[in-house]
């Protein structure tokens, strides 16, 4: 059992590395000999903790989402009206990806879409995350949801549920507006710290003019 703890204690120290790693740089510039230099081991080593130097950028890049994700539980726990809380919900993932949007592409559409509930499932178990008091269920279906379109049907289904969208809606803003995420995400990257705010402020803008069918802000307020 201490074998075992103390493994996981260097995974937890290996996975913070590259985080911090990751801040500073891009990971296609990350190799397996400089990182495990920087760290004090061998690459023989970090492959006997992760099975590739990729499975071990996708946990350091959780570390980004994970914050979102803690904030996001919080959102679900608010007492807003559910499209309110949905459109915020775009706005807060907006803040975090557009920040970092390789990153979150990668993450969310990209190279490591397919790896993401595995180490997520890892990730989550060095890293016990706080999520939603109220709606635990709910909240960790959509945590190990990696398809963001299916991810986004799930959260308007609630809406639907209670006769604020029709199921049409909820078809066609699932798509639709994980589109225009997507898209303005993927123009985001490699852009100064300045641009990558006009995006966000576009990005926003779009999720409402495609949703003013539906929704308006301020419609629910008392």
């Amino acid at each position: 059992m201490a074998g075992y703890e103390k493994g996981n204690n260097t995974k937890r120290r290996l996975i913070v590395s590259m985080y911090r790693k990751l801040e500073a740089v891009d990971a296609s510039d990350i190799t397996v000999r400089e990182f495990a230099r920087e760290n004090g081991c061998s690459p023989a080593a970090l492959y006997r903790h992760f099975e590739s130097l990729e499975y071990l950028i996708i946990l350091g890049t959780i570390r980004f989402f994970s914050d979102y994700m803690e904030e996001y539980g919080q959102l679900m726990d608010s007492d807003d009206n559910l499209l309110d809380a949905y459109i915020e919900g775009w706005k807060l993932f907006n803040r975090y990806a557009f920040e970092r949007p390789d990153l979150y592409y990668r993450l969310m559409w990209g190279q490591y879409r397919t790896m993401f509930s595995e180490a997520l499932e890892e990730y989550y178990e060095l890293f016990p995350m706080a999520g939603s008091e109220r709606y635990p269920a709910y909240f960790y279906t959509l945590l190990f949801t990696n398809d963001m379109q299916e991810r986004d049907f799930l959260m308007l289904r609630r809406a639907v549920n209670y006769d604020l969208l029709t199921d049409e809606d909820a078809d066609y803003f699932s798509k639709t507006n994980t589109l225009i995420v997507k898209g303005m995400l993927e123009l985001a990257i490699g852009q100064d710290a300045e641009s990558r705010r006009q995006g966000e402020a576009e990005c926003n803008r779009l999720l409402l003019k495609n949703m003013e069918k539906v929704y308006k802000v301020g419609r629910f307020e008392e």
